[in-house]
């Protein structure tokens, strides 16, 4: 059975925009007493620090993963009941993620903490990489925009992605908390993929 792409599109769009916006209620200061100075409140700013971080690195995270689903969803015409499965999935664990940004806000030096946060990333991306597959091995999904470099562009970040994930959940147990660095290099992915895509598209030339 094919499904209409809007469907699904606009399902997750409202998960998505639920979860980004609980996001921000995990950054939530301790009450002052009456008459705190102002550097107490300082004192708080800076305390709260860590969860503004990990809530940056979320809701960063988060926009990756929809501008994934996007991209793949503008080369494909409908989505079959696997591929239904794998949204639907996805979607449960954007659902779980300001749980875990929670988590690894309040306890980010506890390995279990940041290995729960890298978890659900590496599913994240897993699921990302799993859609990916799905799609290019099913060419009655495809729409005739989606050329070879497409096809390699679109391989290239999701297995980079599973990669950085994968490096983040390992270093959870040896630098918990400074272990999210591991997610930076996700910020050149495109310009990797890009770049990929440009070498296949003049080799094809040739």
């Amino acid at each position: 059975m094919d499904i209409a792409k809007h469907r699904v599109d606009a399902l997750s769009d409202g998960v998505y925009a639920i979860a980004i916006t609980l996001l921000v209620l995990e950054l939530k200061l301790p009450a002052l007493h009456e008459g705190a100075t102002d550097a107490a409140l300082q004192h708080a700013l800076v305390e709260l620090l860590p969860k503004v971080l990990v809530w940056l690195l979320s809701f960063w995270v988060m926009v990756v993963f929809w501008l994934g689903q996007q991209r793949l969803h503008r080369y494909s015409t409908a989505l079959d009941r696997p591929a239904m499965l794998i949204e639907l999935s996805q979607l449960a664990l954007v659902s779980l993620l300001p749980f875990s940004t929670g988590l690894v806000g309040e306890h980010g030096n506890h390995a279990i903490a940041a290995a729960i946060y890298s978890l659900n990333l590496l599913g994240l991306a897993l699921l990302s990489l799993a859609r990916v597959l799905h799609f290019l091995r099913k060419p009655e999904l495809q729409s005739q925009e989606l050329t070879a470099a497409v096809q390699t562009t679109l391989q290239w970040r999701a297995w980079g992605l599973v990669a950085i994930c994968a490096v983040a959940l390992g270093l959870a147990f040896v630098i918990p908390g400074w272990n999210m660095l591991a997610m930076l290099p996700a910020a050149l992915l495109p310009m990797v993929a890009r770049k990929r895509s440009g070498l296949c598209e003049r080799a094809a030339t040739r």
